[in-house]
């Protein structure tokens, strides 16, 4: 197997190629899809040639609805949910339900230039994805859904997002533009094409936005570490150089170059209910989270209390990508795709929003995070000084072909992904814990039942500060093959396979310190290999100074599997397609590597998709298109985030272990539904679009893990068969409509335009057990695990070639009614609260670029 693997990276990284980059162009006119090119199919086609439900944003849609991050086009896809629990630095996507857990593999590729996103190190959310900054200066983005195995790199189960940068053209051209708002809005961005000579062209671009955050902190202790601009802020710079050079005739090579750095203050929850004397380990968290409830409802919605004085989330990745591309005849391209990026994250943030201030202390008056308690928050490991660090190699060989008649097109291609540690990185977690700083422990000690530690002004930490270091190391490797052919001028039948070879490799120290004493144990459970020269168990104490001389644990795990697609499509008409197809997906096997040692290892998730869908455009007098699919998904030995617990009696003298969470196979589930997309154009100057998607999930079965001799853990928290999946949307509908005015020439475009966004009700999380007050009322969770639904309505204004100039002016405003948009759930009944993160409220901006050029 090794003698293979290295024979597919030596082909991926020889000369190669398929067909050239595409050339993306997306109409204004938004009636009309016949316009439309993607590469949905690693070719260019037509949009409604294309059998792959894929919903397409210009670069003009993007700017008009004030689009900064990759997290924000969510709104605006049926069926395409984020996950950003970890801060718009660090988001992840689903697709029609297909949620990534953490540390788990992403369930939809992001994809820039046709490669796949730097990796992130599994340990925590980040990369895999695209940052801040990645949006300007695109030809387009493409939303695939469903498994796109095939052809794509990276498997996923739930679809893939195409990022295409503009290409380096022929002409001297260019803009400057820049932008002004409220919250201290400012932003530059400059684009500069230089055709150095006709064979080598240059295109060279970046962007720098920043924004104080809409996050109101009446916490004492800071923002975070990038000062006094609030939670949620901005401030990133990206830049980007691209470079095309034909060599002959017929070979050419495209080279493009990204790098970003962003910094922010991170987001944190906000109190959305609290349950007055509810415990928690004896503690009153009822009564405490209920009068953090009542400090921010002083103020409005937007108001969070931040416990951690060096708050963040960054990230610094950058990448470079060659793309050799070789028309070796009328008939066959082949083309070679290198990449090498480097991915680096820092977070500092309180997951769950508590902030807990000690009754001895007036609010407002605390200067310690000593001071104030909470439930859970998650910091730097102060041994790495990174949450998150990665590099990821990506060689890429294809051959496309098309026979002489032009009925059969085919391609095949061997793909490598290798993604290595930056050395080692990891975060402190601390529960039920009050720390003036984590990186030293200064964690004052508790003194139960009164809860109030000893010494000055002390406060409550009882529960536990893992630290956790690792590296991890990922190797993807697969051969594929696609062709279709056409059976009648009308009927084409297509079929393709992939087959995957994955492995993940990880070095783990998982640490929990006895702060009293000065030393640690190890936070693993007894009998599991470990690297060190002598024997350390869960019990074995050995000083802090030492800690990179114990606690390794040193696992893999491999998988592979075949994907596979076949289909048929139908055009009785030119405008008019009808395709049915059944894919495999699958995602890969791997390690939840801090969970204990004994449950690390979870295995492969499957998924077959049948789909039937309807493409169709029409031109007269009311000119438009109208998409549609339906889709069924059975989801097998599905990857879940179970808790964790030792509830049953120790008899043998070991001390509890602390709760954690696992990856577990442990599921089956159905998610089906359809999607549709809508535009007409009911007269000139006037654009309509309509979309909706919804979307049904039920888990089928669940199955309830054995734990391996020596485990600690004995219960695991399940949810309900019959139960959704978790973030999985049933309804989002979008509406939008644009009106240019019938103005001459020489006064300019002006266009007005509005997006109304509805996201129904949903269940984020499952609810918790009910939690019983001191009284003996019981306050019931049924529900509290459910995101309510959200109307939001955007606005612009566009003036192009203002009074016949090569300037445009925009005018936007968001979220027009301020409504407050809960993102997700954190349900914590049983201790007291439940929290969640909010979307933003209403902003506005305005938006000058001055063009020059062609």
């Amino acid at each position: 197997m090794k003698l293979h693997h290295r024979t597919i990276l030596l082909a991926a990284t020889a000369l190669g190629g398929a067909v050239a980059t595409p050339v993306m162009a997306q109409s204004a006119d938004q009636g009309s899809a016949n316009d439309i090119i993607v590469t949905a199919q690693r070719i260019e086609q037509r949009l409604q040639d294309v059998p792959v439900s894929v919903t397409v944003f210009n670069q003009e849609t993007i700017d008009n609805n004030a689009v900064s991050n990759i997290k924000d086009l969510a709104q605006y896809t049926p069926g395409l949910q984020v996950n950003n629990r970890y801060g718009a630095d660090s988001t992840n996507f689903s697709i029609r339900g297909f949620t990534q857990e953490q540390r788990t593999t992403a369930t939809v590729g992001v994809y820039f230039a046709e490669v796949v996103a730097p990796r992130g190190s599994g340990a925590s959310f980040g990369g895999d994805g695209a940052g801040p900054g990645a949006l300007f200066d695109l030809q387009n983005v493409q939303v695939l859904k469903g498994p796109q195995g095939t052809l794509f790199g990276r498997n996923s189960t739930g679809g893939a997002v195409l990022l295409v940068p503009k290409k380096p053209t022929d002409v001297l051209e260019g803009y400057v533009e820049g932008t002004a708002g409220d919250y201290d809005l400012f932003g530059v961005q400059a684009v500069l094409n230089i055709p150095l000579a006709d064979t080598f062209k240059v295109r060279l671009g970046g962007e720098h936005k920043q924004r104080d955050g809409y996050l109101r902190n009446i916490g004492n202790l800071g923002d975070g570490k990038y000062g006094s601009k609030g939670m949620g802020n901005l401030d990133y710079w990206t830049f980007r150089a691209s470079v095309v050079a034909d060599l002959t005739p017929d070979l050419e090579n495209y080279t493009i170059a990204t790098y970003t750095k962003s910094k922010s203050n991170g987001t944190i929850p906000k109190i959305l209910d609290a349950y007055p004397g509810v415990l928690a380990s004896g503690i009153p968290f009822g009564d405490m989270a209920y009068a953090q409830y009542q400090r921010e409802a002083a103020y409005d919605p937007w108001t969070v209390s931040n416990r951690l004085p060096d708050s963040q989330s960054t990230i610094e990745q950058w990448q470079i990508i060659n793309k050799l591309t070789w028309h070796a005849s009328d008939n066959i391209t082949v083309k070679n795709i290198l990449s090498y990026g480097e991915f680096r994250g820092k977070t500092n943030l309180d997951l769950f929003g508590t902030y807990f201030i000690n009754p001895n202390v007036t609010p407002g008056t605390e200067t310690s995070g000593s001071q104030v308690g909470g439930f859970a928050f998650t910091h730097i490991n102060p041994w790495t000084g990174l949450t998150n660090a990665q590099s990821t190699f990506v060689g890429e060989l294809q051959v496309q072909g098309v026979s002489d008649d032009g009925r059969l097109n085919w391609q095949i291609g061997a793909y490598s992904e290798i993604s290595d540690p930056l050395g080692k990185s990891g975060v402190l977690t601390a529960t039920f814990s009050a720390c003036g700083d984590i990186t030293t422990f200064d964690c004052p000690l508790t003194v139960l039942p009164n809860y109030i530690a000893p010494g000055v002004n002390g406060f409550f930490s009882f529960g536990s500060i893992n630290g956790q270091l690792s590296s991890t190391k990922f190797e993807d490797y697969a051969t594929y093959g696609q062709a279709s052919y056409d059976i009648t001028d009308k009927l084409k039948f297509t079929a393709g396979i992939r087959y995957t070879w994955d492995k993940q490799s990880t070095d783990v120290q998982q640490l929990r310190p006895r702060l009293a004493q000065g030393i640690y144990f190890c936070g693993s459970p007894v009998g599991v290999s470990r690297t060190s020269g002598t024997t350390i168990t869960a019990t074995t104490p050995f000083p802090i100074s030492g800690i990179y001389d114990g606690c390794h644990d040193i696992q893999s795990k491999s998988s592979k599997a075949p994907t596979w697609l076949i289909g048929l499509d139908y055009k009785p008409v030119d405008d008019v397609l009808l395709y049915a197809k059944w894919t495999r997906g699958y995602r890969q096997g791997g390690l939840s590597i801090f969970s204990p040692d004994t449950t690390q290892p979870y295995d492969q998730e499957k998924v077959n998709t049948y789909e039937l869908g309807l493409k169709s455009s029409w031109r007269g007098v009311i000119p438009g298109s109208f998409n549609i699919s339906a889709f069924y998904n059975d989801f097998t030995n599905q990857q879940l985030l179970l808790g964790v617990q030792d509830l049953i009696a120790n008899t043998d003298g070991t001390p509890t272990a602390p709760p954690s969470a696992s990856i577990v196979n442990s599921g089956s589930s159905t998610l089906q539904g359809f999607e549709a997309e809508l535009n007409v154009r009911p007269f000139e100057g006037m654009r309509i679009g309509v979309a909706y998607g919804y979307l049904k999930t039920k888990i089928k079965e669940l199955v309830a893990p054995t734990f391996a001799p020596g485990s600690p853990y004995d219960t695991v928290t399940l949810p309900n068969v019959g139960d959704p999946i978790p973030n999985a949307q049933p309804h989002k509908l979008t509406v939008s409509a644009n009106y240019t005015l019938p103005l001459p020439e020489s006064v300019g475009q002006v266009t007005i335009g509005g997006t109304w966004l509805y996201t129904g009700k949903f269940r984020s999380v499952a609810d918790g057990t009910d939690g019983r007050a001191l009284n003996g009322t019981i306050y019931s969770s049924a529900g509290a695990g459910i995101v309510p639904s959200s109307n939001v309505l955007n606005l612009n204004l566009n003036w192009n070639n203002v009074g016949g100039m090569p300037v445009d002016a925009t005018l936007f405003v968001t979220n027009v009614t301020k409504e407050l948009v809960i993102l997700n759930i954190n349900e914590n009944t049983s201790r007291g609260f439940v929290s969640g993160l909010i979307g933003e409220p209403r902003m506005w901006g305005v938006r000058l670029k001055y063009r020059f050029g062609q």
